[in-house]
Order: structure tokens, then C-alpha cells, then sequence
């Protein structure tokens, strides 16, 4: 057994819209092809791991580059919000997952969608399952205390602060253990609204 297949929410598969985003026959060539905030953080965390000479992992990254360009926040804040939560897929991925044969596949799959008034960000890796008592206190509405008495640290410290800049954003988190493995963390962050001419 190879390992557990990931699977991230159905509706940010864009297997039926060829051409569209960068697929992930395109995710092993240089990410400076695609701009973007996404693709910066991608290429950088592919870096460390070369520079560290970790494993590779396999990135897929299907963002429309007009997604981030219309979000309604300080691009610093999308910044805090996107890249603790990238960096945090890739040390996950990279992980052994129990119950499963080496090699576990490792991959992160990182996809947007646009569903009117906001944009959605999904972040998806192949490691281990978030523990209930994290992925609760992720879900819970981000401009409320949490409720769980969940205290972060370590690796929730990443995650702690990707919460904290969503709150400013006045956006949502939604974290989801897969079926088969891993875990998707959907940002759904405000989006500009196009201004309607006078009749």
C-alpha cells in the first residue's frame, strides 16, 4: 500500500476547466512562471526544502491570478494569513502518516475559487490528520475567543496567527480532516465587488 490518496473539497477540483489556473503537469516547472503572492510562497518553501536537503514534495498550485488580485484586504495581512498556512502544509505533508506503508504520498495542493462575494484559498497536504481539538478551534467564528480551551503552540502557533490576520480580514476559516488523509484549510476571504453603472 502506497499510502493514502488526498482529497480536498470537490468543488475546488477544476479538472473541467482546461487552461485554467496552473494544473499540476505545469507544478514542477518554475513557479516565477505564474506571479503572485501564492506562487512566491510555493517557490520559497520548495527552496528551504532543496536548500535543506529535504525531499521533495509535489506541489500543485491551480490559482487564478485575478482571485488574489481582487481581494478586499492590505495584501500584507493576505500575506500573514497565506503563508504560515503554506508553510505549515509542507511540514505536514513531509510526515509520516501511521497506519500506511512507506512511501506515503507527499504533495501539496494549493487551489482557489471565486464564489461571488468572496474568494476561497485552499490549502491541502497529504500528512497526518489535525486533532479534534485543533481543527474545532479553527472552525469556530475567528472573531470570537475560543471556546475549546484549546492553547496553541508549536505548530499552532502558525496557525494561531493565520487566524488572527483572517479576523482582520474579516474572513472565515474552515478546517477538514480527508476522508482518505490529509487536511484542506479553506480561507474565505472578502473580495472587491465590481461597481454597476447607473441605468
Amino acid at each position: 500500500m502506497i499510502g493514502p490518496p488526498m482529497t480536498p473539497s470537490s468543488h475546488h477540483r477544476r479538472s473541467d476547466s482546461p487552461g485554467r489556473g496552473l494544473p499540476s503537469v505545469l507544478a514542477h516547472q518554475p513557479f516565477h512562471q505564474h506571479q503572485g503572492l501564492l506562487a512566491a510562497i510555493v517557490a520559497d518553501c520548495a527552496r528551504v526544502r532543496r536548500e535543506q536537503g529535504r525531499h521533495p514534495l509535489s506541489a500543485t498550485l491551480d490559482v487564478e491570478r485575478y482571485h488574489e488580485q481582487s481581494l478586499l484586504a492590505d495584501p500584507a495581512l493576505v500575506r500573514r494569513a497565506l503563508e504560515p498556512l503554506v508553510r505549515r502544509a509542507f511540514e505536514s505533508a513531509a510526515e509520516s502518516v501511521s497506519g500506511y506503508e512507506s512511501p506515503v504520498v507527499r504533495e501539496v495542493i494549493v487551489t482557489s475559487v471565486d464564489v461571488g462575494d468572496a474568494i476561497e484559498i485552499e490549502v491541502a497536504d497529504s500528512g497526518p490528520s489535525l486533532p479534534e481539538g485543533v481543527r474545532t478551534w479553527l472552525n469556530q467564528t475567528t472573531q470570537s475567543p475560543p471556546e475549546t480551551g484549546f492553547a496553541p503552540e508549536g505548530a499552532g502557533l502558525a496557525l494561531a496567527a493565520v487566524r488572527a490576520a483572517v479576523a482582520r480580514i474579516n474572513g472565515t476559516l474552515h478546517a477538514a480532516n480527508c476522508p482518505e488523509g490529509g487536511v484542506a484549510i479553506t480561507l474565505r476571504l472578502p473580495r472587491l465587488q465590481s461597481q454597476r453603472l447607473a441605468a
